[in-house]
């Protein structure tokens, strides 16, 4: 009879650690030989499975926050449910989450982001500001080029409050070059309380301004939430 023990060396070894730690139970013997060894075996392909969710969960900065459909007309429900297939996500679409203070924008994105977090998608948020400083940090600041790094790696960024408040000229500049380099082989969330067209109207280089604009919306979903 094959020693726990060993198996548990032999694990190690295989880097199957959930066996190696005793984490999964070997000492259940009322399956045959291999129908007990594809049991463990599949435990620990779930371990890991739900390990790394947990790891992109808290890499992703997500906010705690939960998005109710409870309430949503039927047009809105339909696009969210749609959005929530992800199928614009693996053909790299831009979404604009826009609406006024309130309406669930921001539990939108991270619904949206934890169901890409869910489908093993690497997904980082983070507000304007915090977005604009690590891009303009990320070549003299080593946690902001750490993170800078992992957003490169990102199939998802969210970025919330853009123009909540007017950026200046130079801020302005970083975030178009960010999203230029960024935008080529990923999606990005923005959220926004300003219709598209305030946007210029608002920003000192309404040339550069509306450039972004352009850029953002070549190939992406508009959604607009409403007060309930």
């Amino acid at each position: 009879m094959a020693d726990i023990t060993e198996i548990r060396e032999l694990a190690k070894k295989l880097n199957l650690w959930n066996i190696a730690r005793g984490y999964i139970d070997l000492n259940d013997e009322k399956l045959s030989n291999l129908d007990y060894l594809q049991m463990i075996l599949q435990k620990e392909l779930e371990i890991r499975a739900r390990q790394k969710q947990i790891k992109l969960r808290r890499a992703s900065k997500l906010p705690n926050k939960v998005f109710e459909l409870s309430n949503l007309n039927k047009g809105l429900e339909w696009q969210i449910k749609q959005l929530s297939h992800l199928t614009w996500l693996n053909e790299e679409q831009n979404v604009i989450l826009l609406g006024k203070c309130g309406t669930g924008k921001t539990s939108l994105a991270v619904h949206l982001g934890e169901t890409a977090i869910g489908n093993g998608h690497k997904t980082y948020y983070a507000s304007i500001d915090t977005f604009v400083s690590i891009v303009e940090n990320k070549d003299i600041n080593p946690k902001a080029g750490a993170t800078f790094s992992y957003i490169r790696e990102c199939d998802l960024i969210i970025i919330d409050d853009v123009f909540y408040v007017e950026p200046t000229r130079a801020e302005l500049q970083v975030f178009y070059r960010a999203v230029t380099f960024l935008n080529e082989t990923r999606s990005i969330i923005f959220i926004t309380n300003r219709e598209l067209s305030a946007w210029i109207d608002a920003a000192e280089d309404k040339h550069l301004c509306q450039t972004l604009l352009d850029r953002m919306t070549v190939n992406c979903q508009i959604v607009r939430l409403t007060d309930k």
